[in-house]
């Protein structure tokens, strides 16, 4: 009788492992879909150059890293930053955004990381560019948010 006591015992701690296993995957999956989903929206809200939207993608406390250099803090210096940077686009400036990728940390912090390339326009010449970005992303109640997001640009080094 002991024997098969342990045995269901066993057979039903595996069951529970297993089914936990599994919701985690699932949920893992759906914040994987809605953190990559984050990156669309971001782009639509770049193009229609909302910069009261950008923001609200952003964590109360977050910093920004841009391709110049400029390091940004807080949510509300972001917003300045952003309606600056929106308010004169130029029509012709291409951004998209490739090789996107989410690690998680634990089940409320992720990196999400991506390659992206356009074009724009700077002092009259039309230039090429490519970068790499990251995002560490916390989960603040049933939304995702970005703490820190930083853009690096890309150089091709001599010999590649």
């Amino acid at each position: 009788m002991k024997t098969s006591f342990f045995s269901f015992a066993k057979m039903f701690s595996l069951a529970a492992v297993l089914l936990l296993a599994n919701a985690l995957t699932a949920q893992t999956a759906a914040d994987e879909k809605t953190i990559l989903g984050m990156t669309d929206k971001w782009m639509e809200i770049s193009k229609l150059g909302d910069a009261n939207a950008m923001t609200e993608l952003y964590a109360d406390k977050a910093t920004a890293i841009f391709f110049d250099g400029t390091v940004v803090n807080g949510k509300e210096a972001l917003r300045e930053t952003f309606k600056v940077f929106m308010a004169n686009p130029n029509p012709d400036d291409t951004m998209e955004l490739d090789e996107k990728s989410v690690r998680f940390l634990d089940a409320d912090h992720a990196v999400l990381t991506y390659r992206m390339h356009g074009t724009t326009n700077m002092g009259g010449q039309k230039m090429d560019w490519k970068g790499v970005g990251t995002a560490v992303l916390v989960r603040k109640g049933a939304n995702w948010l970005i703490e820190l997001n930083q853009d690096t640009p890309v150089m091709e080094m001599p010999g590649q």
